[in-house]
């Protein structure tokens, strides 16, 4: 007879999920099952990195600027989301600045990349929000983008 409290399932999954993520092989995984969804989205949703001078990654970059609000309802997973990473997004406005602070409260890494031009109001805003707040890049490329 086996014991079930031998095995924790889904925490097992997990660990296996996690090497998939590394691979960059876990979205297709979650296809597999519910479980395999339950277990793979929020390691999917931990760390996101999107570069706004890359057509495929500007459209996914839209589409997760939708379901940033300023309010109301969060997305399922926000709350897992702990390295953002958007650069060179340069329509990147304080407001989605303030809606992206709101909805993802658990960031320790951040980077803006050349992405945002009124650094003062935005390093205060980001301040504010994120006490355990390990690493942060704002910094701007303006005035070297047109010599490169």
């Amino acid at each position: 007879m086996a014991h079930s409290s031998i095995f924790n399932l889904p925490e097992l999954l997990e660990r296996i999920l996690y090497f998939l993520a590394i691979d960059k092989s876990l979205y297709p995984a979650l296809f597999v099952s519910r479980l395999w969804y339950r277990c793979g989205a929020p390691i999917l949703w931990r760390r996101i990195e999107l570069k706004g001078w890359e057509e495929e990654d500007r459209t996914r970059l839209e589409r997760f600027l939708k379901i940033v609000p300023g309010g109301g309802r969060k997305p399922v997973y926000s709350s897992k989301l702990t390295h953002l990473k958007i650069t060179h997004y340069y329509s990147l406005s304080n407001k989605k600045i303030k809606g992206i602070v709101h909805t993802f409260q658990n960031i320790i890494h951040l980077d803006f990349e050349g992405s945002t031009d009124c650094i003062g109001k935005t390093l205060k805003l980001i301040a504010k929000s994120y006490p355990n707040l390990k690493y942060l890049n704002i910094s701007t490329l303006w005035g070297l983008r047109g010599k490169m």
